[in-house]
């Protein structure tokens, strides 16, 4: 009886402390209280035309289809941190409608448009306002499996779709519905959001759903914090010179 009480007492010290661990466990940068992400099956529009931003380097983003060979993404997501240079294209992988190891479509990159570029490209990545930039690719994947047009009026919005691949979820496309646009920073150049975008989700589309259809209204770049609030950052679609009214 006596050590079956003890066998007992040890029993709930171990829970009460695995407990507090998980009350203590660091929150995820860029989630922004609860985590309202949710798993999302990528084979359907416009999920598909969502993917992954894959470096041979290592590491990723995310990106979208806006042309029938172009994805957008964020600029930072193609330089390579340890040669302190931009990615040599070929090795940049755009995996669209990514899911468990299956996929919708792949091509290779064979060039980039960074913001900002006029003599081919800036020597580092331009800061957060300008940071986003054009993948060109080697096959036609926006005619099968669409593409994601830009939300004109861009500046009006208040509600957006979060859709991209994290770190910590990183085999699927994650969602996050419902979430909204706080205000400006950056001198205005910048939406402050309050959509659960952590790392590798730099690069995902901020969409907007208007009679049925989703339209693309900027892209997520970074994470903001002053605990205990973490605020996103993204860049608005007509901020972006190819797509600015």
């Amino acid at each position: 009886m006596f050590k079956s009480t003890i066998v007992l007492l040890a029993l709930v010290v171990l829970l009460v402390a695995t407990a507090a661990g998980g009350q203590n466990k660091p929150r995820l940068s860029g989630i922004k209280g609860e985590d309202d992400r949710v798993l999302v099956e990528a084979k359907d529009w416009p999920w598909r035309a969502i993917g992954r931003v894959n470096k041979e380097s290592g590491g990723f983003c995310t990106g979208t289809l806006v042309g029938k060979r172009t994805v957008l993404t964020a600029a930072h997501c193609l330089w390579n941190q340890r040669t302190r240079r931009w990615s040599h294209p070929p090795a940049v992988h755009f995996v669209a409608g990514y899911s468990r190891g299956d996929y919708q479509g792949h091509a290779r990159a064979t060039g980039f448009r960074i913001a900002g570029q006029e003599d081919g490209a800036p020597p580092k990545p331009p800061p957060m306002p300008q940071d986003w930039a054009l993948v060109s690719l080697d096959r036609d994947l926006g005619s099968e499996l669409g593409t994601v047009s830009p939300a004109r009026g861009a500046d009006t919005v208040e509600d957006v779709v979060q859709a991209g691949y994290s770190r910590d979820k990183a085999h699927m496309l994650t969602r996050h519905a419902g979430c909204r646009i706080l205000g400006r920073a950056g001198n205005g150049r910048l939406w402050v959001h309050d959509c659960d975008a952590t790392k590798g989700a730099s690069g995902s589309p901020l969409l907007v759903e208007r009679d049925g259809t989703y339209y693309l209204s900027a892209i997520h770049v970074g994470t903001y914090r002053k605990e205990p609030r973490h605020f996103g950052l993204a860049i608005p679609i007509n901020a972006m010179s190819p797509f600015g009214e």
